[in-house]
């Protein structure tokens, strides 16, 4: 694990000191369990990639033979 400083506001604060006496648990949990409750709620959709998208024809698929040919030039 790293350390790292988190400013708070007084409030919360308390809410965390309040929190971890009534659960048992330390602040710095109590911390990273909500680091990742929002990285749940905002991380991309599994199976989304970055890769960027091509666009050409719609029917690559069914012609690769054909298009392969036409850039590079037939085997046969």
């Amino acid at each position: 694990m790293r350390q790292s400083a988190v400013y708070l506001r007084e409030e919360q604060q308390k809410q965390l000191k309040d929190l971890s006496g009534k659960l048992g648990r330390s602040e710095s949990e109590l911390v990273r369990e909500g680091i990742d409750l929002i990285w749940a709620r905002y991380r991309p959709p599994i199976g989304v990639c970055d890769l960027p998208v091509a666009h050409g024809p719609g029917d690559l698929a069914e012609r690769a033979d054909e298009l392969l040919d036409e850039g590079f030039g037939s085997i046969e």
